[in-house]
């Protein structure tokens, strides 16, 4: 990987450096800490809109989503699928990142772990994007510049 050196989380009320918290919706007033705006609905306004069944959403973000949104899609989800739905989700994988690529959105693969139990190696991942005809090292690099470009827009106090 090409070390990216922030981490997303829930906000917890403790404020880390290095650490991007993910929230589902953005502050009433300013705050001190780096965060993005997550969501699962297409028709939310977000940094990341998180995707379970891009066959079912793809539609509606043609239309609905701007452009530079993440649309991320989770590790968690394939643990619990059998091997047809596996071999599905890698499908719905190559389908989304080809589509973000066209629509000038940023692809995101995120473990989706909700415990440290659950964290996917570096190594993992880089494995699941070259077997979805994804280079690594490119896919890190737009990561980076993606979530940079984003965090930068934030005015902090």
């Amino acid at each position: 990987m090409l070390s990216i050196s922030k981490v997303g989380a829930p906000f917890d009320g403790k404020i880390r450096e290095s650490v991007v918290y993910r929230l589902k919706k953005a502050p009433q007033s300013p705050v001190k800490y780096q965060y993005l705006i997550v969501s699962d609905n297409v028709d939310e306004a977000a940094d990341i809109l998180s995707i379970s069944d891009f066959r079912r959403v793809k539609e509606k973000l043609k239309k609905k989503v701007k452009k530079g949104t993440g649309l991320e899609v989770t590790i968690a989800l394939a643990r619990k699928m059998d091997a047809a739905g596996v071999g599905r989700w890698f499908d719905d994988i190559r389908e989304l990142h080809l589509f973000c690529q066209s629509a000038r959105q940023q692809f995101i693969l995120s473990s989706g772990a909700t415990s440290m139990h659950e964290m996917v190696s570096g190594p993992c991942l880089d494995a699941i994007l070259r077997n979805c005809d994804i280079d690594p090292h490119r896919h890190w690099r737009e990561m980076n510049n993606w979530l940079e470009a984003r965090l930068s827009r934030m005015v902090s106090v």
